[in-house]
């Protein structure tokens, strides 16, 4: 392993390399960044990254050089255009068997904390894809950042893996769901109505699953196993609803600084990767699973769009289509889909009829349960296709109730 400056660590990047570049919290700002800003380096380069909406915009593609990315976002689409970003939308289980396939990566750049007195960094916030990319030995880049934090339940990589490293004291990137909103918290009360005690729970991003987490003050013994862990589960763990004896299980976590500073008040988390949370193994031994996830609109079938809003991609399906299956593989279980009834305008139903030719069905019908609006739940798991239709009107906004079963009627009854 070599010391270099951060320059020197992103020209370490050659032609012809495979990097895969973690996104979330676990991004290596000091070197993305300086990528960024600087075309000319890392010519040749083709960069992996698991970069998310809202968090991680910066854009490593250009003439030179490739970037992939399993999240479409604003800032990426004219490179898209030019075929400089590729687009690849797959479950987190599709995309670490991807990652991990020969020939895909020969080199991680990560972020890590400075070493401890064993030589061992920790990965702090992020599992993800690199416990399993990193067991296949790639060649290795590393930021060493002091803000990373130390957690017990992190994965570690040795500093004798590294082949060479740069010390940054940037910030960590955060996440900010925004003020709360009474859309939300009506969307979030139903939500948590469902939800039974002993639960456990698998949420995203955004003020739904927030303002979700504030709702089930109450509730008691509820675990965490998800995709994602952030500030709603500190308001669980003050509110008492959390089984201290149980297992916090995350592939990352995302948040807040002062999030970031309470982390360690779990005494049993566990940042792992991908492997160990989303797969349908792993999921089978989590009972009572209740998956709480969004979507940008869903058909009158219960087929769910989560990745194309006004004709362009603007997310991806990421872990939702691994835990979705999961959770209704259970008889326990349920696979819930949160969402507002329409646009802020009310003028555009987030229920439509049917999803428009060419749009994505990120969750099947038969993998959704329960489909949850600031108008009420519609239960549909078992549910036919009538039935179904007749729920998730009743649960659309007022003004496009008549307008939508009649034109499910005309396409599919007539």
């Amino acid at each position: 392993m070599r010391a270099v400056s951060v320059e020197a660590l992103a020209g370490a990047i050659r032609a012809g390399d495979k990097v895969f570049v973690s996104g979330s919290a676990g991004e290596p700002i000091a070197v993305t960044e300086l990528l960024a800003t600087t075309p000319e380096l890392a010519a040749g380069a083709e960069f992996h990254c698991s970069f998310i909406p809202g968090v991680n915009s910066r854009n490593l593609a250009n003439e030179n050089r490739r970037m992939t990315v399993g999240f479409m976002q604003g800032g990426f689409r004219k490179s898209l255009a030019a075929g400089h970003v590729r687009f690849a939308p797959m479950s987190y289980t599709a995309t670490l068997q991807h990652l991990c396939s020969d020939g895909v990566i020969n080199t991680v750049l990560v972020q890590v904390s400075p070493p401890d007195s064993d030589g061992y960094c920790s990965l702090g916030l992020q599992g993800e894809f690199l416990p399993q990319l990193l067991s296949r030995k790639p060649r290795v880049l590393a930021v060493l950042n002091p803000n990373v934090p130390v957690l017990a339940g992190s994965p570690k990589l040795a500093m004798a893996d590294i082949e060479a490293y740069c010390e940054s004291d940037l910030p960590l990137a955060t996440y900010d769901p925004g003020k709360p909103n009474a859309v939300a918290q009506a969307i979030a009360e139903h939500v948590a109505a469902l939800i039974p005690n002993g639960a456990a729970l698998q949420c995203g991003l955004g003020k739904i699953p927030n303002q979700l987490m504030a709702a089930l003050a109450d509730h008691r013994q509820l675990r965490i196993h998800s995709g994602m862990a952030s500030d709603g589960i500190v308001s669980l763990l003050d509110a008492g609803a959390l089984d201290l004896d149980a297992t916090v299980t995350s592939i990352v976590a995302l948040g807040s600084s002062a999030f970031y500073r309470r982390l360690p008040e779990f005494k049993k988390l566990n940042i792992c990767g991908v492997e160990a949370c989303h797969s349908a193994q792993v999921l089978a031994q989590v009972p009572k699973l209740f998956a709480v996830n969004s979507s940008m609109e869903l058909d009158l079938f219960g087929q769910a769009n989560a990745e194309m809003l006004g004709g362009r991609f603007v997310s991806g399906p990421g872990g939702l289509p691994d835990f979705a299956a999961g959770a209704r593989a259970q008889y326990d279980g349920c696979s819930i889909i949160a969402l507002p009834a329409a646009d802020p305008t009310g003028e555009q139903s987030r229920i439509v009829a049917r999803l428009d030719s060419g749009v994505p069905v990120s969750v099947p019908q038969y993998l959704v349960d329960v489909v949850v609006t600031e108008y009420g739940s519609a239960y549909l798991r078992g549910a036919d296709m009538v039935t179904r239709a007749e729920r998730l009107v009743a649960i659309a906004h007022p003004d496009h109730r008549d307008r939508l079963f009649a034109e499910f009627e005309q396409r599919f009854l007539l």
